[in-house]
């Protein structure tokens, strides 16, 4: 009986698939036919060791990756070898991004990293990005605190978030994409950074959310990484127990409520203004969320957590909220809306290279680049 390697093909095609790359592109990058590449990816015939050689190198990972068995040794050999910007999802979500959303992807990041050099720009995120935490709802709240005090801001209020993240030297994309992608986000460790695209269709205290959602992400990879385990349960609640299990998903969007809403800024803005518990009202929570640019609903959630609501009255500011979201199609009431500034370091960019003698013309096709995929300019 021959030993079986189809594993080896397997690894191959997600690699592929993940630059999306066609089956011919790759055949021509490592210099071989179509038709035996096919054959090795579906497992049918094993690659020879300079054929091996080769992909490692077109593909930009180690030749143990493409030797990894099992998913979990794929995953974490992947990330550990690649120089490359790749995505950052949570564990267990397989389903991969439209090729379209792949290739605008690359395509942005490719530009924006062109006008970083131009430029002269730093690369290099201003803050760690690599943090130990415990992967509890704990853990994660700890985490985000760790954040804010490495950015500078701690228990204050943000009121551009957008900025906050340029001025970290993150790479905010805002752009349009198709109705089911809300946000998603590429860890580049060669620069220790991190790209995060969100979608302009999203009212901003979305957008903020999967902004802190996205950063959770990345966070929650780079320290499994350096562990080398998968630090949450992937599968859904077990059979045995009803109790939801504290996944990657969950652990992001904890990370994202306690780092736009800090136990101590949202308990001290409401000492320092009397609201009682029983005194809130739908006006008065609709302007206090603003301060925080969080949807009205994650606010009263988050006042209810915090203990600093009354009880009675949740259900009743609840029901008035999705009263609200059921007529405009989840919009978020007149009094909360925020302003924010997408694109502005991307486009900063742009202008500060065109006064480049020797980066110009570079600088203008990267700029047909950034129209061309609708990339936002205000």
């Amino acid at each position: 009986m021959g030993l079986d390697l189809s594993f080896i093909g397997r690894n191959i095609r997600k690699l592929r698939q993940q630059r999306n790359w066609s089956m011919a592109k790759l055949a021509a990058r490592v210099g071989m036919n179509e038709v035996p590449l096919g054959r090795i990816e579906r497992g049918l015939n094993a690659p020879s060791a300079s054929v091996i050689y080769r992909l490692s190198k077109e593909l930009g990972v180690s030749v143990d990756t493409l030797f990894a068995e099992d998913e979990h040794k794929f995953r974490s050999l992947k990330h550990e070898s690649s120089k490359a910007p790749f995505p950052a999802r949570a564990s267990g979500e397989d389903e991969e991004l439209p090729s379209r959303i792949i290739t605008m992807s690359h395509d942005i990041i490719e530009a924006f990293c062109a006008l970083e050099d131009v430029c002269k720009a730093q690369k290099r995120a201003n803050i760690p990005l690599v943090i130990p935490f415990d992967p509890t709802a704990r853990g994660m709240e700890a985490l985000s605190e760790k954040v804010r005090y490495f950015a500078g801001i701690e228990h204050g209020v943000v009121f551009d978030y957008f900025e906050l993240f340029e001025t970290l030297g993150f790479r905010v994309i805002v752009v349009p994409m198709p109705k089911r992608i809300e946000s998603f986000s590429y860890y580049d460790p060669l620069n220790q950074n991190a790209f995060f695209f969100l979608t302009t269709r999203q009212n901003p205290e979305r957008q903020l959310f999967c902004l802190g959602y996205e950063l959770g992400n990345v966070l929650i990879l780079t320290y499994s990484m350096q562990q080398g385990v998968e630090l949450f349960q992937i599968d859904a609640a077990s059979d045995s127990s009803e109790e939801k299990p504290f996944t990657a998903h969950r652990a992001a969007n904890r990370f994202a409520a306690t780092f736009l809403m800090p136990a101590k800024a949202v308990s001290d803005t409401v000492e320092q203004l009397g609201i009682q518990k029983k005194h809130w009202s739908y006006e008065l929570l609709l302007r206090i969320k603003h301060r925080f640019g969080v949807s009205a609903e994650a606010f009263l959630y988050r006042l209810n957590e915090l203990d600093l609501i009354d009880p009675s009255l949740v259900q009743p500011l609840k029901d008035r909220i999705h009263k609200y979201y059921g007529k405009t199609d989840f919009g978020e009431p007149d009094l909360s809306r925020r302003p924010l500034t997408p694109n502005g370091r991307l486009w900063d960019l742009v202008l500060t290279g065109k006064e480049s003698k020797e980066g110009r013309e570079e600088v203008l096709e990267i700029e047909k680049v950034l129209k061309k995929w609708m990339v936002v300019r205000k």
